[in-house]
């Protein structure tokens, strides 16, 4: 039993966490810790296949990720899940493999989108598919409480450019989309990860960055526009004091070539542009001039699509 979904990768562009109660107690129900904050969905994303077999004993999960054995602890957690959802405890091996097209830590959404691919795909080959709401909140808990993200899973569902306005998996928390132009080009050039819970888990630099966040909520809600969003999100990556100088500075710098706004992926050694095709190569030049991997993508408008296993 075998199958395959299709997930965008989604860059989140700023954040504000929800991880603490209004008193200050830490929040313990994961489908309502999150973060508001604003992205969005890209064309180049996550191929995920899953097969299951038959096996005596325990279950085993083996994941794979362009071809290696990997950990991704956020995909193990949501394929426990799903197999907890269904009340099976034993005689099954998964095997979870994942195809990417954007790399890993660095605030392009892959924790997320690959444990949402891996529910869908799982549930699929099992025969009890699930919906993509359900899905999506096992993505979004397994994000939570892998420590790999707070609110990705959200953008998977509608995919464009948006805002989660209100923290925690959906029907909780809530996803507003912004309106965009199809000509738009999303540059991304990648230079390497971070380790995202030593940012999620201090509450000293969570306190800094909520409350510019909250800030930046406001304003891009005043004119909810792409060129808003990426103007208020660069804005953000520089007070919060998250935001690298060196990849600001070349942010800018596709800013001025001609990209309605640049800034950095949080969280992730990476940005991004978002240009109009007239101007893509102009923006496409100027990054290549700073070494690191180029990724050119549209916006992806959708979300997860099953695929043809062949």
């Amino acid at each position: 039993m075998r199958s395959a979904f299709f997930t965008p990768a989604v860059i989140s562009s700023f954040f504000e966490a929800h991880v603490v109660s209004e008193n200050g107690e830490p929040i313990l129900d994961p489908l309502r810790v999150g973060a508001r904050g604003g992205g969005m969905a890209i064309t180049a994303g996550i191929k995920t296949y899953v097969r299951v077999e038959p096996k005596s004993g325990p279950i085993s999960i083996e994941v794979r990720i362009n071809g290696e054995p990997s950990d991704a602890r956020t995909t193990r957690a949501a394929v426990s899940m799903v197999l907890e959802r269904f009340g099976i405890t034993d005689g099954l091996r998964v095997i979870v493999s994942h195809r990417l097209d954007v790399p890993t830590g660095a605030g392009f959404g892959t924790s997320a989108s690959g444990a949402m691919g891996a529910a869908l795909a799982l549930s699929a080959a099992l025969g009890k598919p699930l919906p993509i709401v359900e899905a999506s909140r096992i993505a979004h808990v397994a994000d939570v409480v892998s420590l790999t993200g707070l609110g990705t899973a959200e953008g998977l569902v509608a995919g464009g450019i948006g805002l989660v306005t209100e923290p925690g998996a959906l029907w909780i928390g809530r996803f507003e989309r912004i309106p965009f132009n199809r000509s738009l080009y999303v540059v991304s050039l990648y230079f390497g990860p971070i380790e995202k819970s030593s940012v999620l888990k201090s509450p000293d630099i969570l306190e800094r960055v909520n409350k510019v966040g909250a800030e930046t909520m406001r304003r891009v809600m005043a004119n909810p526009r792409p060129e808003t969003l990426l103007r208020e999100a660069r804005r953000f990556a520089e007070l919060s004091g998250i935001g690298d100088h060196e990849l600001l500075s070349i942010a800018d710098e596709m800013t001025a070539a001609g990209a309605i706004g640049a800034t950095q992926n949080m969280i992730g050694k990476a940005v991004h542009a978002v240009v109009h095709k007239k101007r893509l190569p102009a923006v496409v030049k100027v990054a290549s001039e700073y070494g690191g991997s180029l990724i050119v993508s549209r916006i992806y408008d959708g979300g997860p699509k099953p695929l043809v296993m062949v």
